[in-house]
């Protein structure tokens, strides 16, 4: 494909993605803040469609995701109270960021020029401290449990398109 026609297909879809995104109002710290609040019938059918469509994508499409295991501890503690408070602070994650810039709320281009820097500083400071504190190892679930990474997907697409049923009988 020429990058001519590459670049068609990323702004089509690109387009389409936001015009989805923003009719939705997806924003996934919004919607796990709507989980945890016992609000989660629209946010979880979001959730599990977006869920089902990578796995169909990734698993049967030939892409092959890998994880990483970068062990756990203090760190893992301390990351994810920044990175709670930086969500707080700017009242969502990239994706709601992103809708909130298309809506024209000019607040969020800041945040969202706020990112740049702050992913710069991850790879060039936190990163190499990281590789060095922590024993990383690309792992896939399948290796680990010795099923084919199809039977994997399978299953999870099962259980969410059940997921998805029973969210729907629920009034």
């Amino acid at each position: 494909m020429s990058f001519g026609k590459l670049l068609l297909v990323g702004f089509i879809f690109g387009v389409g993605f936001g015009f989805f995104v923003q009719r939705a109002g997806i924003c996934f710290s919004q919607g796990l803040a709507s989980i945890m609040a016992g609000r989660a019938k629209r946010i979880m059918t979001i959730f599990f469609i977006i869920f089902i469509i990578t796995t169909i994508g990734f698993y049967f499409g030939g892409f092959k995701p890998v994880g990483q295991l970068r062990g756990y501890g203090f760190f893992n503690v301390l990351s994810g109270i920044i990175f709670g408070i930086g969500i707080s602070l700017a009242g969502g994650c990239i994706l709601g960021t992103l809708r909130q810039i298309g809506e024209g709320n000019l607040f969020y281009l800041i945040v969202f020029l706020s990112f740049i820097p702050g992913m710069a500083l991850v790879i060039k400071f936190v990163d190499p401290f990281l590789k060095d504190a922590y024993n990383t190892k690309a792992i896939l679930l399948g290796d680990i449990l010795k099923i084919p990474n199809g039977a994997i997907a399978a299953i999870l697409v099962l259980f969410s398109l059940v997921c998805l049923y029973l969210i729907g009988k629920k009034k």
